[in-house]
């Protein structure tokens, strides 16, 4: 991605931060950026399209954060690791993480699920082998990662200690999937 698109898309997090989706207009974006709004809608088309790529950047980063957990030799060391992982990059990316979780209408779905290809590839291997319970692929996110997900909402609105809870909550997503 070239230097001027992400300027304008750190530019656009910071507005998320401060103000939430509302406060990314494209003249606040021109302001912050230092961009014409001619080359914001160059580069991207529109606000929606900036949202769109703000998305894809962060979910990306999410997931290559995970990624490294895919190499554990047990199914436990794998999903406790993955959980751990993501928990982690949430910490260290709260903006991210909140942006994620603020704007998950603006997520292409098939650019998301290319990108979690690897990672629901490692899920649906280790339950054909017997490894982890079998769960739909669809249930990943909403149900296994259920625990995770309500601690990650709870620590973004800072009444929660995700740091003290990482542990537990890798456990609790572990148990669902334990054979």
């Amino acid at each position: 991605m070239s230097d001027r698109r992400q300027s304008l898309l750190d530019a656009a997090l910071r507005l998320v931060e401060e103000g939430g989706l509302d406060a990314v207009t494209i003249a606040a974006l021109t302001e912050r950026s230092g961009m014409s709004n001619g080359s914001i809608y160059h580069h991207f088309g529109s606000r929606a399209g900036v949202f769109a790529q703000l998305y894809a950047d962060s979910y990306a980063r999410c997931v290559a954060a995970m990624l490294p957990a895919l190499k554990a030799e047990t199914a436990s060391e794998g999903v406790r690791g993955l959980t751990l992982s993501y928990l982690d990059w949430v910490m260290a990316n709260p903006s991210r993480a909140r942006f994620l979780y603020a704007a998950p209408d603006h997520a292409d779905p098939a650019a998301k699920m290319a990108e979690f290809a690897p990672v629901l590839a490692w899920f649906l291997d280790r339950m054909a082998a017997g490894d982890l319970r079998t769960v739909p692929p669809w249930a990943l996110e909403p149900v296994v990662m259920g625990p995770a997900h309500e601690s990650v909402r709870r620590f973004l609105l800072g009444v929660f200690d995700l740091a003290e809870a990482r542990e537990i909550v890798a456990d609790a997503v572990w148990a669902v999937l334990k054979p």
